[in-house]
C-alpha cells in the first residue's frame, strides 16, 4: 500500500464563483475531483474540463465526489453522462459519489448514470484498482 499524496492542485472556482473544484491523488492511479456548489448550465463545462484532463492523463480510476454540491441541474447530470462516456473510450474506470448530497442523491435517483458509489470518495469504499492491476 502506497503513502497518500498531498493534493495535486489546489480548489479550481470557475468564472462566476458559484463552483469550486479540487483535484487530489488518493493513489498511484486514481485522481478524486471534488464539487462544491451549483454544478448547472454555467458551471458544468469547467467540470468538464478538469475531468476530461484527469480522464486523458495516466490515471485508471477518476472519481467526482458531488457530496458538496448544492445543486445538480439536468445539464450537469448531462456532463456527468458525456464523462462516463468519454472515461470508458479511454479504458478509465469513472465514479460518481452523492453521498452527503441530497439535491444530488434525489435527482440521480430518478436519473441514474450507473456508476454511482456513495462514499467512495472518502474512504468508505474501497477504491478499486484500475483496470488492468492486479489487486
Amino acid at each position: 500500500m502506497s503513502a497518500v499524496r498531498p493534493t495535486d492542485q489546489r480548489p479550481i472556482p470557475d468564472a462566476v464563483g458559484q463552483l469550486r473544484l479540487h483535484v487530489r491523488r488518493p493513489s498511484p492511479g486514481a485522481a478524486v475531483i471534488e464539487v462544491a456548489g451549483e454544478l448547472d448550465l454555467a458551471t458544468a463545462p469547467r467540470l468538464a474540463e478538469v475531468v476530461e484532463s484527469r480522464i486523458r492523463s495516466t490515471v485508471g480510476v477518476v472519481i467526482v465526489d458531488l457530496g458538496r454540491t448544492t445543486f445538480l441541474a439536468v445539464s450537469g447530470l448531462r456532463t456527468l453522462h458525456h464523462l462516463q462516456t468519454l472515461a470508458r473510450e479511454h479504458d478509465v474506470d469513472f465514479y460518481v459519489d452523492h453521498a452527503g448530497s441530497h439535491p444530488v442523491r434525489r435527482l440521480l435517483e430518478r436519473l441514474p448514470l450507473g456508476c454511482e458509489r456513495p462514499g467512495i470518495a472518502a474512504g468508505l469504499t474501497r477504491i478499486p484498482a484500475p483496470r488492468g492491476i492486479p489487486t
